[in-house]
């Protein structure tokens, strides 16, 4: 199974936190590299957060989401990265 194939498992699951741990582990060893793509990884991560803080009732989660919304343009970068974002806009939290 892929990274963003468990990803989405976890996410479809209501397992948010979980979802966000998978991406995260990845991320921790690109993040201080040059690698391209570091921020699509920080973007899908944070869309995981703010659905947790939803499942949670914490307000802050539109912040987040934002987050996850402002590094759009880096997802458009590769096919897979378009399908997560599809993905996760089919679970947009408000």
């Amino acid at each position: 199974m892929s990274l963003f194939d468990e990803f989405k498992k976890h996410i479809n699951n209501g397992e948010y936190f979980q979802a966000h741990e998978i991406l995260e582990e990845y991320w921790h060893t690109i993040r201080k590299t040059d690698n391209p793509y570091k921020n699509v990884y920080r973007g899908f991560i944070n869309a995981a957060v703010a659905l947790e803080l939803k499942k949670k009732g914490r307000n802050n989660f539109r912040k987040v989401w934002n987050i996850y919304e402002k590094y759009k343009p880096l997802y458009k970068q590769e096919q897979k990265f378009i399908e997560i974002m599809s993905f996760l806009d089919s679970k947009k939290p408000f």
